[in-house]
Order: structure tokens, then C-alpha cells, then sequence
């Protein structure tokens, strides 16, 4: 991701119209005008979502989201491609579908190779696709079909999103922000589109209802951490955002095919603040969402695993038993990253 970096910052500088600097940092008189611009969208975006729209990426807001959002949309699709094997020919046909400035294009070429073309309704926006490195860009949905779909933070600005993803070939890729509201919502989609063929390859290990739906409080997000660049941590610390460590997502991988859920494979899906004494994670498979328990004085080799496990990653657990506090990691079960 780093060798954008250049690109990056000389596309924002133009946009935002800063006084420039170098290739691969702020300049001191830039961090102020970059920062504001970037809280703006921020706002706009997670706050009362007043920007969440397809027209907002131009101008200014397209230059704090080539600054502050593409990187990190980089590094998400790139980590949600890894959640599962993909049935991708050697050199695919991606589609990047609400593609703005093209991260999700661009790091799924970087990961898998092949060929991509850019939708946007945005032409300012595919704009700078061309100029990051997309030669392929449309203002119209094309008709062929794709071996790869990739649809990054695009569903919860559009009012029937749903019927684009219906239209939509091949591996389907979507990922949202990590917000309860956008979370909850693409598990409501999942459930509508296995209902109509599709199959869950990640993060799912289920075909059946997503289990996160029973409880209001619950929603299924991925994380990444990352080593951001130079100017990056530059608008964090003047800002006060913080995605400077570790990057949350709302992932969902779908197909028309998925193999069989295997024995004892679960997805962690959660991690709670650590208790006195224990440590828990929330997993997920096809037998359902159940917490993970393993007390302090029971760490062992066998359950090494469990201190470094993160939302996203794929665990094999055996011998475990019921307790009131969930499944307990007891002597001699095994708890193995995958």
C-alpha cells in the first residue's frame, strides 16, 4: 500500500488545494486544512451520516477521503479477500462496484492479479482511479459478468441496496463501515440473499440464519492491524481519530456455491474488555454464537493460541465444555488459529 503513498498525497494536495510538501509526509502548513477537511467527512460519514451519498466525493471531500479513506479501504478488502478461499480463476475479472478513487479495485489487483474495471456514478471520483492506476472506468453498471464483485462501504448510501447486489456476478465481496447500524444491517441482507441462492463463504461457517440477529446488541465485524504511513499519522494525532493500529470492518464474502461447514472451525466474532482472571472471546459457527472461556491458571501450549486471536480469525477448537459462563477451555482441549 505504501508505494500510493506519493500518488496519495500529491491527488489530495491538488483536490484540497494545500501548498505542498513531501512525497511522503505533510508539510507543517498542511496538517491544519488536511485535518479540518478530514473531520469534516468524518462527521458527515459517522456521525449524523449526512454525507453517506454517492455525490459527496468530490472536490474537498474526495481529497480528505483519498487522504484519510482510501488507505484504510485499501487494507480492508485486502484482509476481507484473505477470510476464506475464494473460487477465483489464476487471473480474474474484478469489479469494483461504487468504486469512488478505487482502493478495493486496486488492492484486490495488488493480492490476486487479473483485470478490473471501476463503476462509479461519480465521475470526479473515477477521475482518480485513472490517475492511481484503473484504466478501465464506467458511469454505467456493465453487463458482463465478473469472476469478483467487490462492493466497499457503498451499501448503506444506497436506498435499495439489495437490488444492486442481486444484479451483481461471480464472488461477491462487501464490506461497511463497523458501525452497529450498518453492521446489523448487511447481516439482514445476508439473510435475505442466502434466501435467494447465495451461499456464505466468510465470515460466515453457516448456511442457516445469522445468529447475531437475535440480539439487538450484537452485530459480526473483522479487524487489521497496520502500520499506516508518515502523513497518516500525522492527521491522527491532529484530529484525535483513531485509526492508526487497528482497522474494524463489516465483511461479508458470498457466492453461489460455499463448501460444507468443517467440524470443530469457528470465526471469532467478538472480543470483550478483559475480565479478572479469564479471558473470553465470542465465536461463531454453524452450531451458533456462543462466548469462549479460558481462565488465567488454565493457559497452557495447547490453548496458546487464544491470547492473540482477533475478530476475523479462524480457530479450531476441541474438547471444550459447557459452563455456565459459556464453552470452557479446559485441560486438555486445544484451542489452534487456523
Amino acid at each position: 500500500m505504501n508505494r500510493y503513498v506519493p500518488l496519495l498525497l500529491a491527488r489530495a494536495r491538488a483536490l484540497l488545494r494545500l501548498p505542498g510538501g513531501p512525497p511522503d509526509q505533510l508539510a507543517r502548513s498542511e496538517i491544519r486544512p488536511a485535518a479540518r477537511a478530514v473531520l469534516a467527512l468524518h462527521e458527515g460519514l459517522v456521525g449524523e451520516r449526512n454525507l453517506a451519498r454517492p455525490e459527496t466525493y468530490r472536490g474537498e471531500h474526495l481529497g480528505a477521503y483519498l487522504l484519510w479513506w482510501w488507505p484504510q479501504s485499501y487494507l480492508k478488502t485486502q484482509a476481507a479477500l484473505r477470510l476464506a478461499p475464494l473460487p477465483l480463476p489464476r487471473a480474474p475479472r474484478i469489479l469494483d462496484v461504487g468504486a469512488g478513487p478505487a482502493p478495493a479495485a486496486l488492492a484486490a489487483l495488488d493480492l490476486l492479479g487479473g483485470s478490473a474495471a471501476a463503476f462509479d456514478a461519480s465521475s470526479e471520483a473515477l477521475a482518480e482511479a485513472r490517475a492511481l492506476g484503473i484504466a478501465e472506468t464506467t458511469t454505467s453498471l456493465p453487463q458482463e459478468r465478473f469472476d469478483l464483485s467487490l462492493v466497499a462501504n457503498v451499501l448503506s448510501e444506497l436506498p435499495a441496496p439489495l437490488d444492486l447486489l442481486r444484479r451483481l456476478s461471480g464472488v461477491v465481496v462487501v464490506i461497511e463501515p463497523a458501525l452497529r447500524e450498518t453492521g446489523r444491517a448487511l447481516l439482514e441482507l445476508r439473510d435475505q440473499l442466502l434466501a435467494q441462492g447465495f451461499r456464505a463463504l466468510a465470515p460466515c461457517l453457516t448456511q442457516k440464519p445469522c445468529p447475531a440477529l437475535a440480539s439487538a446488541k450484537d452485530w459480526c465485524t473483522a479487524e487489521v492491524g497496520w502500520t499506516p504511513p508518515r502523513y497518516f499519522q500525522q492527521l491522527a494525532e491532529a484530529t484525535g481519530l483513531r485509526a492508526d493500529e487497528m482497522l474494524s470492518f463489516a465483511p461479508l464474502v458470498l457466492a453461489k456455491e460455499a463448501p460444507p461447514p468443517e467440524a470443530d472451525l469457528w470465526r471469532v466474532v467478538g472480543a470483550p474488555q478483559p475480565e479478572k482472571g479469564k479471558q473470553r472471546l465470542w465465536v461463531c459457527s454453524d452450531l451458533g454464537r456462543e462466548p469462549v472461556v479460558l481462565l488465567d491458571k488454565q493457559a497452557a501450549l495447547a490453548n496458546a493460541d487464544f491470547a492473540s486471536l482477533r475478530r476475523g480469525d479462524l480457530v479450531r477448537l476441541r474438547g471444550l465444555e459447557r459452563r455456565g459462563d459459556g464453552l470452557r477451555v479446559v485441560p486438555g482441549a486445544t484451542v489452534e488459529r487456523s
